[in-house]
């Protein structure tokens, strides 16, 4: 048994190294409120995020060729910070679990990853919300991220959960959608995936784009016009105004996070964590 030193100093360095390894957002989340055999066993969530590069995200309308490009360098490289987490959490001998990522490749497969959400995951650890687009939007980059999580024992001092939406009067990204996906409902803890997006529409597009480019269709067009975050992707001598006239009636601040930490884990059979699509 640690003392509260010990566990303090092993969450700063844990924070600071994943950190320094680039991740954008680290966060940790009580998820024992999510009842199930695998978060009786790990009731911690270590919450990631990468930052997606704003200008790609800012002309995927153009180029969707590099979007989706940038989401496979994106998603490796998050895979490399998860194992980052692994090691510390078996080296100070702490259980865990390291939730599968995977490719949807079809409505079946969709409907199979639903036991646990990496968003559910992020908003437990004050991440940010759930967006009318059903992807989780943070207060620094909104929702241009890669998000993973990893469940754990460790006794890590974890987060104020955030439990409704912020995107306040907005439609952006339901007016965005090109397949009607989006039904433009306010997220709480608890609001069920089926009312705010139509994932099965949303998954069948994409899928259709299969037999002429050869992979899933990128798309992103919920993320590009979101106001939330925008412009804090970019590199400095990027940096640029992009904030839209509509700004002023979307999404509410979120008071300010105190800072926190952040960890990894390996899977459990028949556990599956659903995907940010």
């Amino acid at each position: 048994m640690i003392n509260v030193k010990e566990r303090e100093r092993r969450q700063r360095t844990f924070v600071e190294q994943l950190k320094k390894s680039g991740a954008s957002l680290v966060g940790f989340g009580d998820v024992s409120v999510v009842k199930s055999e695998l978060t009786n066993k790990f009731p911690i969530a270590v919450a990631l995020a990468v930052k997606f590069d704003g200008a790609v995200v800012d002309n995927l309308h153009n180029h969707e060729p590099a979007f989706h490009k940038h989401q496979l360098e994106v998603r490796a490289f998050m895979e490399r910070l998860v194992n980052v987490a692994a090691d510390f959490l078996q080296e100070w001998d702490y259980g865990y679990e390291i939730a599968p990522s995977k490719v949807i490749n079809s409505n079946e497969e969709l409907s199979r990853f639903q036991e646990f959400s990496y968003k559910t995951a992020a908003t437990c650890a004050g991440l940010g919300w759930i967006g009318k687009s059903d992807l989780l939007v943070t207060p620094e980059f909104g929702p241009r991220v890669r998000i993973a999580a990893i469940l754990t024992d460790a006794p890590f001092k974890t987060a104020e959960p955030v439990t409704e939406g912020r995107c306040g009067n907005c439609t952006l990204c339901v007016d965005a959608c090109p397949n009607q996906a989006i039904k433009g409902a306010a997220w709480q803890r608890g609001t069920a995936r089926e009312d705010l997006l139509d994932a099965y529409v949303c998954n069948q597009k994409r899928l259709d784009y299969i037999p002429a480019i050869g992979r899933k269709y990128a798309c992103g067009r919920c993320i590009r016009v979101c106001p939330v975050g925008r412009g804090n992707n970019y590199a400095p001598q990027r940096k640029r105004d992009t904030r839209q006239r509509d700004h002023h009636r979307c999404a509410k601040p979120m008071p300010h996070r105190k800072a926190r930490s952040h960890r990894q884990g390996r899977l459990s059979d028949g556990q599956a964590f659903e995907l940010c699509l």
